[in-house]
């Protein structure tokens, strides 16, 4: 994962925004599902995925009182946000694939399903 840096993040509306005006990506979980969110120019730009679904979708709203709300709810419907940070000079769905692979690799498990994921430490070894 050269050139981008994951963190967890709390599940923070207001936090999320900070994130996004510094110039970095949010991603938000939920089961299955990843939401991308990246800001640039006034434009929030949004690309969702499923962990082995071959695409994706995108959106891009401009940066308004309504969309900071849909953020904010957002972190509200998520089960995890992690923020990456990376490279400026990176290829954005670069920057999105090496944070998804990030993401599954610390935490690996059945992210198929309605069952929730067990964020812990993985079961020690007899």
């Amino acid at each position: 994962m050269e050139n981008v840096n994951l963190d967890i993040l709390p599940v923070d509306g207001e936090r999320m925004l900070k994130e996004l005006a510094d110039g970095n990506m949010v991603i938000a979980r939920s089961k299955s599902d990843f939401l991308y969110i990246i800001e640039s120019d006034g434009i929030l730009y949004m690309f969702s995925h499923t962990i082995g679904a071959p695409g994706g979708g995108q959106k891009e709203f401009p940066m308004d009182e309504k969309v900071t709300a849909i953020v904010k709810k957002i972190a509200d419907l998520s089960d995890a946000v992690y923020l990456a940070e990376f490279d400026k000079n990176m290829e954005i769905y670069s920057v999105m694939y090496a944070a998804e692979e990030g993401i599954l690799s610390l935490f690996p498990g059945n992210f198929g399903g309605d069952e929730m994921v067990d964020f812990g430490p993985p079961p020690e070894e007899e």
